[in-house]
């Protein structure tokens, strides 16, 4: 009879079931396979971009730090510094005008506290302070090294080395190596420290010397 359900028919439902299960669990296991797959490199060069990201604001400070003169800057900077009445207004609003240029030129870069904590040390802008206005010499970055720390935990951490060219009209050119660290804070993704400096004393003695002639 078509109804009765015999032990062979049983056996090949039974059989045929089976297949379908394991079929059904092995794609699974190979859309979960694929998945994991797909999704573990994109940590990896997420980390990988936030790497470069960093090395790429360090290239831009030096960038602005090791080419100059800036003469709006060494102008604002006179103008800040050099007045007769310390405590005038007009001297209050040039000090403002120097500080809000500081602010547009490094903030891209710095955290607020470590852009402070740069003005404090002597850290920003250290040798374009050093030229007059119409300054005949000059400098310029020639070539840069930023290197990540290789301690895992001071991945935020950069060493920094460099080299500058010297220019003045009475000497030949002369090149000067500097270098230093950065640190980046990991809640702002900018700098938070930077000790940055020659590896001698010559570039500001040069600076200086063709500054009091």
């Amino acid at each position: 009879m078509r109804g009765r359900l015999t032990t062979k028919n049983f056996g090949l439902v039974t059989a045929t079931i089976l297949v379908c299960m394991i079929s059904v669990g092995c794609t699974q296991g190979s859309a979960t396979e694929k998945i994991e797959t797909v999704s573990a490199p994109k940590t990896e060069t997420a980390a990988v971009s936030n790497t470069e990201k960093e090395i790429k604001i360090i290239e831009a400070v030096l960038q602005e730090e090791l080419n100059g003169p800036d003469e709006l800057y060494i102008q604002l900077s006179e103008a800040a510094m050099g007045g007769t009445e310390l405590d005038s207004v007009k001297q209050k609003e040039n000090e403002m005008k120097l500080e809000s240029y500081m602010k547009e030129k490094f903030l891209p870069y710095y955290t607020e506290e470590g852009l402070k904590r740069a003005r404090g040390t002597n850290m920003l802008y250290q040798y374009q302070s050093q030229f007059e206005p119409d300054s005949e010499s000059a400098i310029k970055l020639i070539d840069s090294e930023v290197k990540q720390s290789e301690i895992d935990t001071a991945s935020n951490q950069y060493h920094v080395k460099a080299t500058v060219e010297y220019t003045s009209p009475d000497e030949e050119p002369s090149l000067h190596e500097l270098e230093g660290k950065v640190i980046f804070s990991t809640k702002e993704g900018k700098i938070g420290v930077i000790q940055f400096g020659q590896m001698d004393s010559s570039l500001s003695k040069k600076i200086r010397n063709w500054s009091e002639e």
